[in-house]
């Protein structure tokens, strides 16, 4: 972990802050009235937010991404079945149970539901990405095709949505998106892809991803089940109180309390890797040493994150949606919406993991900016519609059972590979800046002062534009694979186009392509062409 490393990090931090705050900003400049001390707050916040990014990221690469990787591997190549299954239960609780987007989440469902009890709202939720990590390591384990497993278990979400109360119904979708924050992507993908390569499948870049996918069912499902013995008529919203607290003062109150829940998050995995250490593993000092920094580094990153988030977008957030909720004209909430939506998804800590764990499992086939784009899309649509539903209500099934039904069936003409992707794409969507900017901004529009449901929406509209972007990328490789002469003259010689090289871009101007073949061993193309 050099300082260049680390510079590194912050310039990809600061190029993912500045978009979304450089609108925030304009915005208040323009129409939106804002105290000064929020102002204040939301610019250091911004600060916290390009430093708690850049930290996470350093760390994370030698702390989360390596346990992940080495415990997957592991539990694949000296375990029994069941034994894998157990520790696939306990460890998919532990790193849930560490989220910081399921704790905020708690904290509102809490506040506005039926439900009083925040620590029995999270184990079950925990409890619920448990057992769904058990299907993905029988997934991996038995080669099972991921589509074939989303449709039964989104099958299954589908039915128990109709006997479950109104009101848990975007609760339970909300609970299942955030369960795949900063804590747990990096370990899940890395878990996968250890899992996958020590069972020497023949497409273990398919089995690295879905692994996020699959857990994000889990919660919905145990969720609804909560819900069925759970009295809805009860229902109170506890109003937010406020404490006048000075700028210095509140940020570093948020920090203390960011960095001891971080702590307290943190320590389970941080002993899951001691016990690893200790029976499995056996690294060397020198990796070791590393990986405790790295597992330092990411809590201070996370801490710092979090701090930003709460002092700085949380309220500038509600306040935004309370002023564009107030307007007459309610198509410029919604475009707002639109806009805030496609910046706020480049800020999240997770899709920094996902993106650049994509391209290098693809070998830059899958380029990052294209991950960026596409789930930056998806967001942007997602927030629209959320804008929409919070100023004129409408069931939330109305749009996810049609978009789910979508993935669903683009799942089985789509690459495994973008499949999985597609479906991880919608977990790493809903991180801390949904949670924490966009959820309560929608939460000042809505008429009944809440937002459940937004999370869900934001969950589920990456995975559709993720899978159109599969398929349109399917679809150009069939093409070109058409592109074929029979015959081929021996003096001719052999333009290799790897995977980190488009043979399209290539400077072939004084060559003549006669024919283009595709090698499936290594998902290549070669184009076979002699001099003009």
């Amino acid at each position: 972990m050099s300082g260049k490393e680390f510079l590194a990090k912050l310039k990809e931090a600061f190029l993912s802050v500045f978009p979304i705050t450089i609108v925030i900003f304009a915005l208040i400049l323009i129409c939106v009235p804002t105290p000064q001390d929020l102002i204040i707050k939301l610019s250091i916040s911004a600060i916290l937010l390009v430093l708690g990014i850049g930290i996470f990221s350093l760390g994370a690469d030698s702390s989360m991404i390596e346990l992940g990787s080495g415990v997957g591997a592991t539990l694949s190549n000296k375990s029994k079945l069941w034994f894998m299954l157990v520790c696939g239960l306990f460890i998919g609780f532990i790193i849930t149970f560490a989220e910081p987007d399921l704790m905020v989440l708690a904290g509102q469902v809490v506040d506005f539901s039926s439900l009083n009890s925040t620590w029995l709202f999270i184990s079950v939720v925990s409890l619920g990405v448990g057992i769904l990590l058990m299907l993905g390591i029988l997934r991996v384990y038995f080669r099972i095709k991921l589509s074939i497993l989303l449709f039964i278990s989104y099958s299954i979400v589908f039915v128990l949505s109709f006997f479950v109360p109104n009101e848990f119904v975007p609760i339970a979708f909300d609970s299942g998106s955030v369960t795949t924050g900063p804590i747990s992507v990096p370990f899940l993908i890395a878990f996968g892809l250890g899992l996958s390569a020590v069972r020497e499948s023949k497409n273990e870049e398919d089995n690295s991803f879905g692994m996020i996918a699959l857990c994000s069912v889990g919660p919905i499902i145990s969720v609804m089940f909560l819900s069925l013995f759970i009295d809805s008529s009860s229902s109170s919203i506890v109003q937010e109180t406020t404490q006048n607290l000075g700028i210095a003062q509140e940020i570093f109150s948020s920090l203390g309390s960011s960095l001891l829940d971080v702590a307290i998050i943190l320590l389970p995995i941080i002993i899951i890797f001691v016990l690893f250490q200790v029976f499995a593993f056996k690294y060397p000092k020198t990796k070791v040493i590393r990986m405790l920094f790295g597992f330092f580094l990411t809590y201070i990153g996370i801490s710092l994150f979090l701090t930003g988030v709460e002092c700085g977008y949380l309220p500038m957030g509600r306040l935004m949606g309370e002023y564009f909720g107030g307007l007459s004209n309610s198509w410029v909430a919604i475009l707002i919406g639109l806009i805030l939506g496609a910046f706020a998804i480049i800020a999240e800590p997770a899709l920094h993991v996902l993106k650049k764990q994509v391209e290098d499992v693809t070998n830059g086939t899958i380029k990052q900016s294209v991950i960026v784009v596409t789930i930056s899309l998806g967001v942007a649509l997602a927030v629209m519609i959320a804008a929409i539903r919070a100023l004129y209500p409408f069931d939330i099934l109305y749009v996810l059972i049609p978009l789910y039904a979508l993935s669903i069936i683009l799942a089985f003409f789509n690459t495994k590979l973008f499949t999985a992707i597609s479906f991880d794409s919608g977990g790493v969507a809903t991180g801390a800046m949904a949670v924490s900017f966009i959820l309560p901004m929608i939460s000042g529009l809505s008429t009944n002062s809440n937002g459940f449901g937004t999370i869900a929406l934001i969950a589920c509209f990456p995975i559709v534009t993720m899978q159109i972007l599969g398929f349109i990328y399917k679809l150009k490789l069939l093409s070109l694979q058409k592109l074929r002469i029979k015959t081929r003259p021996k003096d001719d010689f052999v333009l290799e186009f790897d995977y980190k090289k488009d043979f399209i871009n290539k400077n072939i101007d004084q060559t003549e392509i006669i024919e283009f073949d595709y090698n499936k061993s290594k998902g290549a193309y070669n184009a076979y062409a002699r001099k003009k």
